[in-house]
């Protein structure tokens, strides 16, 4: 997996490895001081300790008692000043604007993101997120980035397919009961292309983008595991998209 140093490589020329792949492993692209004070979000949020473990166990026994609560509670991680702040974090926005090619760059969809292997209905297949932006034209770039622990193959990281982002592939829409709808692509449209596990640390992020190929990862550590994510995208992406799921948690 190839980890990108954005104090060597220029912006421009990580606008290019984006476009190219897909994708980027920005390495420690987000402060500390952020994540900790996401984490106290969530320990105000559960009445719990902040604490790594402290804080898996209460979103465990939240998403097992009560799924309503748990979606609103994942909603708001991405309603908090420290989401917020990570996401206007001026190294990563420069290349938001730079393969957006505006400054007048718009946030959406950033919540807290579930994988517990009982749970499949918060499991993606492999999906493009242009199947749920069907006016966008121009791009929506997701970061993905992990806030209680480093995310690796065994609990379940995130699965690219690299430069998969050239080509839009066949979709089946598929809705979950109570859970996301997917808009999957097979394993046979996807064969060719590179398989990337996203193994990242506290204080690394995953940039990519609307057209990259891309699937939760099969988690066997026993452990739920949580990412955050927030959007980019151009005023058409924020308030002219027509997507509707068919169902909510």
């Amino acid at each position: 997996m190839e980890i990108l140093n954005t104090q060597i490589l220029n912006t421009k020329e990580l606008i290019k490895k984006f476009r190219e792949d897909g994708f980027l492993i920005l390495k420690n692209s987000i402060n500390q001081e952020d994540i900790n004070l996401t984490q106290a979000y969530a320990a105000d949020f559960l009445e719990c300790q902040q604490s790594s473990e402290s804080i898996i166990q209460s979103m465990e026994k939240l998403e097992s008692e009560n799924r309503k609560s748990f979606y609103e509670f994942c909603k708001r991680m991405g309603q908090i000043n420290s989401t917020f702040k990570i996401a206007c974090n001026e190294n990563i926005l420069g290349i938001v604007e730079g393969i957006l090619k505006t400054k007048t760059v718009h946030l959406v969809d950033s919540a807290a993101f579930y994988n517990k292997l009982s749970v499949k209905r918060l499991q993606y297949d492999w999906h493009q997120e242009n199947a749920y932006f069907p006016n966008v034209e121009n791009e929506v770039m997701t970061l993905w980035y992990p806030w209680l622990h480093a995310v690796n193959e065994k609990n379940g990281t995130m699965v690219m397919a690299k430069r998969g982002n050239h080509l839009t592939h066949n979709r089946e829409r598929i809705p979950v009961k109570d859970g996301l709808t997917q808009m999957k692509i097979t394993e046979e449209d996807l064969a060719d292309f590179e398989k990337v596990s996203c193994n990242i640390e506290l204080g690394d992020a995953i940039l990519f983008s609307v057209h990259s190929p891309h699937r939760t990862g099969h988690n066997s550590s026993g452990v739920p595991r949580s990412t955050i994510i927030t959007r980019y995208t151009d005023k058409i992406g924020k308030f002219h998209n027509t997507w509707e799921p068919v169902s909510y948690y």
